[in-house]
């Protein structure tokens, strides 16, 4: 039962219609409400203080508060949580499978950097939480992650330790393969590595790693 949830950043529209169909369960957080509309796609669940989106869209609330199949929650804006962090624990309650976020990306690279962040709680519950965009896909890992060289996304595979380092990490089947190392933060060692086999696999035995795949 899988989940996407589209968020007010950055958003590829041939990437929505593509991903959409796919989902289970479709959460709207905050603007990324006005993307759906554009598309005249209906979530299931619409959640987020509104506070940056356009007058339009706080006035179709009340809309999809009398459809049966939608559930609005309004938060309020001073809280500790994004939009798009409460959407995810929304998505936690009301899916089972993998989830997608839509959306997270783009020029507030405050929000970027604390859309990353969350990617662990998908660790804690042990869930699949991936950032989705035109260029890239971003996941964090604590254990092995296997990637096809004929369905990656993109050409380049990019590692770096979340917090201050991770241990063990090995890298096989790229060209710049790593053997049981131990990834350290301020530097950018683990940028634009390629799959060079059938397929690439990361491990890591301590810490956690942030995995970006990225095309041009």
């Amino acid at each position: 039962m899988s989940c996407v949830i589209v968020a007010g950043g950055q958003l590829d529209e041939p990437l929505l219609q593509h991903m959409i169909p796919t989902a289970d369960v479709v959460i709207a957080a905050d603007r990324g409400l006005e993307a759906l509309q554009r598309l005249g796609i209906r979530p299931h669940y619409i959640i987020g203080d509104f506070d940056s989106a356009s007058h339009e869209t706080v006035a179709s609330l009340e809309d999809y508060e009398t459809m049966p199949d939608v559930e609005v929650i309004r938060l309020c804006p001073e809280k500790d949580d994004t939009d798009t962090e409460a959407a995810l624990q929304l998505a936690f309650d009301k899916s089972c499978g993998d989830i997608t976020i839509l959306g997270g990306t783009g020029s507030r690279l405050d929000h970027v950097l604390g859309n990353i962040a969350v990617l662990g709680q998908g660790l804690e519950r042990g869930r699949s939480v991936c950032l989705v965009d035109a260029h890239n896909r971003i996941r964090m890992i604590d254990r092995e992650l296997i990637l096809d060289k004929h369905t990656q996304y993109g050409t380049y595979v990019s590692v770096f330790p979340y917090g201050d380092r991770a241990c063990g990490v090995t890298m096989d089947g790229f060209y710049y393969p790593l053997s049981d190392a131990t990834l350290e933060g301020y530097n950018s060692l683990g940028v634009s590595n390629e799959i060079t086999a059938e397929q690439g696999v990361i491990r890591v035995k301590q810490g956690a790693l942030i995995v970006i795949e990225s095309r041009d």
